[in-house]
């Protein structure tokens, strides 16, 4: 199972977006560029305490992860697991629609928006995603080939 290069693409895409749910996505600086607040994937945090719920991007993060854990689960039903990966590459996409929506919607006047490290593990994520569909694509096309040989 684990073998298999797409099943090694797959855990990390699962490792990424585990990780990314407790990491800081980005700061609001004000107009003097001070830091006013801290995104995080379930809450905005404005002077200690919790300004806006953003659960909507926890919540994607958490059907991602449990999407590639299916899929890596089911490595012998390659079509289906090709499924489950373009599923999982359309709630990345969400994902980010989500994420600039909420920077765009409560970005402070004359403020910015400094996007941290960990919001770059989804876009990684997503990238893994098509290699791993990729793979098993090959794989797929090889049984086939084989089964015509027969």
């Amino acid at each position: 199972m684990i073998q298999r290069i797409q099943s090694l693409y797959l855990l990390l895409v699962l490792v990424l977006t585990i990780v990314c749910q407790f990491f800081t996505m980005g700061r609001f600086l004000g107009g003097d560029g001070e830091p006013i607040g801290e995104m995080n994937n379930f809450t905005i945090v404005q002077a200690d305490k919790v300004a806006y719920t953003t659960w909507a991007l926890g919540v994607l993060l958490i059907l991602v992860s449990i999407v590639t854990f299916l899929s890596i689960c089911l490595f012998r039903k390659r079509m289906r697991q090709i499924r489950l990966c373009l599923f999982s590459s359309i709630l990345l996409i969400g994902y980010y629609i989500v994420y600039v929506v909420f920077i765009f919607y409560l970005m402070p006047e004359g403020g910015s928006f400094r996007p941290a490290l960990a919001a770059s593990f989804p876009l990684l994520a997503l990238i893994l995603n098509w290699l791993a569909i990729r793979a098993i694509g090959a794989d797929e096309m090889l049984v086939r080939s084989l089964d015509r040989i027969r």
